[in-house]
Parts: structure tokens; sequence; C-alpha cells
């Protein structure tokens, strides 16, 4: 019967011992961070540009325009862990010449549809982390 309680308080202590040996900046940064709380992101991140195309195609779903826009610039990237990953991006859009057509869907490689000229906005978009959840574009 002492077996479990020896294998509990084993394996507290080496969890304790992993944690006093991380290195005071990374002890420091763990103590920070607050859940819930908005984290910058680089621009340039992945899952910052994954997010971005999400909103995009959110948005031209949701657009009466009559061509696609397509992201030209993430201007800032936040995230915050809350039940999932949500991402809170403010995005230069622009419009494409690639018409909406029946024919394209939502199947459309937007990287190659030329930009059209005179025709660009900010749009700020929450996109959730969750690959099955649908993302949300604001325009202001």
């Amino acid at each position: 019967m002492q077996r479990p309680h020896f294998s509990l308080a084993m394996g507290l202590a080496l969890l304790a011992l992993g944690l006093l040996m991380l290195s005071p900046d990374a002890r420091a940064e763990l103590r920070s961070r607050r859940t819930g709380e908005r984290q910058n992101l680089a621009p340039n991140d992945p899952r910052v540009q994954r997010a971005a195309q999400a909103a995009v195609a959110s948005y031209n779903m949701g657009s009466n325009s009559l061509y696609y826009f397509r992201d030209t610039n993430v201007i800032k990237a936040e995230s915050q862990l809350v039940a999932g990953i949500k991402y809170y991006l403010t995005v230069d859009m622009e419009s494409t010449e690639c018409r909406k057509t029946r024919v394209s869907g939502d199947h459309m490689d937007l990287t190659t549809c030329p930009l059209a000229t005179g025709v660009q906005q900010e749009v700020r978009a929450l996109a959730p982390g969750q690959p099955h959840a649908e993302p949300k574009a604001l325009s202001l």
C-alpha cells in the first residue's frame, strides 16, 4: 500500500526539480503570463499567416463585392488562450482582379490573383485557432 504514495511523492519531487532547473528568464516568463491575457505575435508567424488566410476567406464569403480580396500585410497580431486559441488580427487587404463566380467557389488561390488598383481597406479580424471553428471578420 505504500507504493502509490511513494510514486506520487517521487513524481512531485521530479516536477519540482524540473521547475527549479528552468532558467530565471523562463521562470519569469511563466509567472508573467496570465490565462486569458493577450500576447503579441510576430506578423510573419506561420500561425498568424494561417489565421489571416482563414479570416480573408471568411471575409470574401460574407462580402457582397464582385471581386475577391486578399491580405497584403498583417499590421498587428495577438493571441489569447481561452477555451482554445483566438487570434486577433489587423490586416491590410486589397481587392483583386479575380471575380467571384460559382465555378471558383471557395477554392480560389488568391495568391495568383493580380491586385486591383486603388481598392484597399484595413480589417480587424477575430480568428479562432480551432480548425473546425468559423473565423469572423469585422470590417472597420
